[in-house]
């Protein structure tokens, strides 16, 4: 089994209760913090920004972990991330987030194809809020998408989901609050759009 269902046990109080439907991860290109329909892959894309809020949904309304005890902190998290569309991305490498302090690798940067993903554990929890996790380093051709994957059925990537170790209970992975089972909330880069779509539409536009 990967590390970081394995560590769940050992780094979480085990906490009784519901999930919490609530979270929210997505990506940001243009290092404006936020996840934008101006979120489009280019070729002048260099580094992909992935952020978690724990306690905030998509509409940015505050959530509480529906036990109504415990916290939805951070103790650890994974993260998979897959390319689609036209184009392709190449995953360079992975750098985590200035405000993840006491966070140590756990699951290493890791390719597969079109996937790549990564985990860290922290050494004691960090409080319930928004955190720029990590940067991905990557290198464009075309106009691909990122999007993040749930629970992975990919066995060359360490990483077993897009999730995050918390005292809040999960349902399926305990204490892991998984993309894709106790939350929806994912959102990944825009579409781009393609020059010559553009330009042709501008000329029908003007024969109509």
């Amino acid at each position: 089994m990967k590390k970081s269902l394995l560590l769940l046990g050992v780094i979480a109080a085990l906490a009784i209760g519901a999930p919490a439907y609530s979270q929210y991860v997505y990506l940001d290109s243009n290092g404006d913090g936020v996840n934008t329909s101006a979120d489009a892959l280019t070729s002048a894309t260099t580094t992909v920004h992935v952020y978690l809020d724990t306690n905030h949904d998509q509409s940015g309304a505050v959530e509480n972990c529906s036990d109504g005890t415990n916290p939805l902190d951070i103790g650890l998290f994974d993260v998979i991330v897959h390319s689609q569309g036209t184009g392709s991305v190449v995953y360079n490498s992975f750098t985590l987030g200035a405000g993840m302090t006491g966070f140590a690798l756990l699951n290493p940067f890791t390719v597969a194809g079109p996937d790549a993903g990564v985990g860290y554990v922290g050494g004691n929890y960090l409080n319930p809020g928004l955190y720029e996790l990590g940067q991905f380093s990557v290198s464009v051709t075309g106009t691909p998408q990122l999007v993040f994957i749930g629970m992975s059925n990919n066995p060359s990537i360490p990483s077993p989901a897009t999730a995050f170790g918390s005292h809040c209970s999960g349902t399926d992975n305990p204490n892991y609050v998984t993309l894709g089972i106790d939350f929806e909330d994912g959102a990944g880069t825009a579409a781009g759009t393609p020059t010559e779509a553009t330009t042709w539409g501008k000329i029908k536009q003007l024969y109509h």
